[in-house]
C-alpha cells in the first residue's frame, strides 16, 4: 500500500476565535494521474473503405442474380394476353318462320323455307307438402287393422258385425263375415291360427281413435272360446271425428297441382336443356309439363291440417338447330353490309322474344314469330388469331387483325409487363373476346 503524506490546516472557530489545526490525509498526485490516464485495450478494426467496397460488391451480385432469374422465369412462363373486340350491331328483328317436324309431306320446292324442329320428353316427378283448408261437418268412424287369433284347432267363423272390445270398453266391429283358421303344431308347439281384418268403430267420434291395443270378443263371454279367440291391433285405429273439421278438399288438391305445375314450369327449361346437344336451340315457349298421375296423402275428404301431394309426368318441348335458326333470322338483313361479309351470330338469341303460333306438342308444324332487338356480332376464330401471332409476332398480328372486317379493336398485354417477346408456345397465348 503506498505511503500517505500528511498536511496541516488551521481552522478558526467563529465562537471562540481560537485556531484549530486539523489533519487531512490526501492521496498522492501520481496515483490520481494514473487513474485518469489508463491506456485503452487493444482492438483491430479494418479501414472503413474496405467495408463499403465489400458490401457494394455483394449488392451488385444479388441484383444481377435476381435479374437473371427474372429473365429465365419470363422466358419459361412469360405469356401474352390479346383482347379482341368483335364488330357488333343492333338490329330490330321482326320475322315469322315456319317450322315442320319433318320434310315429308311438304309442298315441292318449299322444303328450304321450313326449319325442321324436333320434340323431346323428360320424365319428371314433383311433390310437396300443403295446407288443407276446407271445412266440413261430418261424422266419421275410426277404423284400423287388427290380427285375430284362434288357439282352438277348429276354424272359427265370425259373422259380419261381430264385436271386438277394447280394455276400456270401446266397441269395434268386423264389417264382413270371416273365417279364422285353427291352430297348428310346428316344432312340437301349438301355433294359433291368425287372420288380419279391418275393424270399424261402433260409433263416430274422435274418442274412438286409439293406439295399439288388445281386444276380446264379448259374444264368447262365459264360453271356452272367450280365452281361445282374441285380437290385437297392428296399427293405430284412427280417422274418427264428429262435427266441423278441416279436411283435404278438392280445391286444396287443385291448388297443390297448380303450384307443382308452376314450380316445374320454372325449372323445366334448365332441366331439359341439359339433355340436348349444344348445337340445338330449345324453344323455351314450347316447354310444358304434362302430369300423367297425381296423388294425395291423406286422400281428399280425409280430416287433416296438412297433406302431401305429388305429380308424375313428363317435361316436353321442341328444339331446332341453333345455326339454322340464326341463318333464317339473319337472311336478307341489309344491316349486315357493314360487316363486309364476315361470319356473324345472334349474340342474344336465347333472350329474343318469341311467340308460337299454332303450336301443340303433337303438331306436325307451327310458326315461330320473333320480334325484338337482335344483338348481332361478328364471329372471330381464336385459333386463326393465335396462329397469326405465332407466325408474325404480336405487333405484326395486331396490324393484320385491325384490317379484318370482323374486328373493331385489338389490345395486347404482356405478362410480366417487362417481357416483350412473343411466346413460341401456343398455350402461352391467350385470346380474349371482349363482351363474349
Amino acid at each position: 500500500m503506498p505511503r500517505q503524506t500528511k498536511e496541516s490546516f488551521i481552522d478558526i472557530l467563529p465562537s471562540s476565535g481560537k485556531r484549530v489545526i486539523s489533519d487531512v490525509v490526501i492521496a498522492p498526485r501520481k496515483e490520481i494521474t494514473s487513474q485518469f490516464f489508463k491506456e485503452p485495450p487493444a482492438a483491430i478494426k479494418p479501414p472503413k473503405r474496405y467495408l463499403r467496397t465489400g458490401r457494394r460488391g455483394r449488392s451488385v451480385f444479388t441484383i444481377l442474380a435476381l435479374l437473371a432469374l427474372a429473365a429465365v422465369l419470363s422466358a419459361v412462363f412469360g405469356k401474352v394476353e390479346v383482347t379482341v373486340t368483335p364488330k357488333a350491331l343492333s338490329v330490330q328483328m321482326d320475322k315469322t318462320l315456319p317450322l315442320s317436324k319433318s320434310r315429308d309431306g311438304l309442298p315441292d320446292g318449299s322444303a328450304g323455307n321450313f326449319l325442321i324442329f324436333r320434340t323431346l320428353t323428360l320424365p319428371h316427378k314433383e311433390s310437396g307438402s300443403f295446407n288443407a283448408t276446407e271445412e266440413k261437418f261430418q261424422d266419421r268412424k275410426a277404423q284400423g287393422i287388427v290380427a285375430l287369433f284362434n288357439k282352438s284347432k277348429a276354424p272359427q267363423i265370425l259373422i259380419a258385425s261381430t264385436r271386438l272390445e277394447a280394455p276400456d270398453g270401446r266397441i269395434y266391429r268386423i264389417p264382413k263375415t270371416i273365417v279364422v283358421p285353427g291352430a297348428k303344431t310346428q316344432g312340437g308347439q301349438a301355433v294359433p291360427g291368425s287372420l288380419d281384418v279391418t275393424v270399424i268403430a261402433d260409433k263416430a267420434g274422435a274418442e274412438y281413435n286409439i293406439g295399439l291395443s288388445d281386444f276380446t270378443l264379448p259374444g264368447f263371454k262365459d264360453s271356452p272360446k272367450y280365452e281361445l279367440v282374441f285380437a290385437r291391433s297392428k296399427a293405430e285405429i284412427s280417422g274418427g271425428a264428429s262435427g266441423k273439421q278441416i279436411v283435404v278438399g278438392k280445391s286444396d288438391t287443385d291448388s297443390a297441382l297448380t303450384a307443382l305445375m308452376l314450380r316445374v314450369r320454372e325449372a323445366a327449361p334448365k332441366l331439359i336443356s341439359g339433355k340436348i346437344p349444344k348445337e340445338e336451340f330449345l324453344i323455351a315457349e314450347s316447354v310444358e309439363y304434362a302430369a300423367a298421375k297425381e296423388g294425395s296423402d291423406p286422400a281428399p275428404g280425409s280430416p287433416a291440417e296438412k297433406f302431401d301431394f305429388s305429380a308424375e309426368g313428363e317435361i316436353r318441348g321442341a328444339s331446332v338447330e341453333r345455326r339454322a335458326l340464326e341463318e333464317a333470322l339473319l337472311k336478307n338483313l341489309p344491316e349486315l353490309a357493314a360487316l363486309e361479309g364476315a361470319p356473324v351470330r345472334v349474340k342474344n338469341l336465347d333472350k329474343l322474344p318469341m311467340k308460337l303460333i299454332g303450336y301443340k306438342f303433337e303438331a306436325r308444324s307451327f310458326t315461330l314469330a320473333v320480334r325484338g332487338t337482335a344483338e348481332i356480332e361478328a364471329v372471330v376464330d381464336t385459333q386463326t388469331l393465335k396462329s397469326a401471332i405465332l407466325e408474325h409476332g404480336v405487333r405484326g398480328a395486331i396490324l393484320r387483325f385491325s384490317a379484318l372486317p370482323s374486328i373493331s379493336g385489338v389490345e395486347a398485354r404482356f405478362k410480366p409487363f417487362w417481357w416483350r417477346k412473343t411466346p413460341s408456345d401456343p398455350s402461352r397465348i391467350d385470346i380474349i373476346l371482349q363482351g363474349s
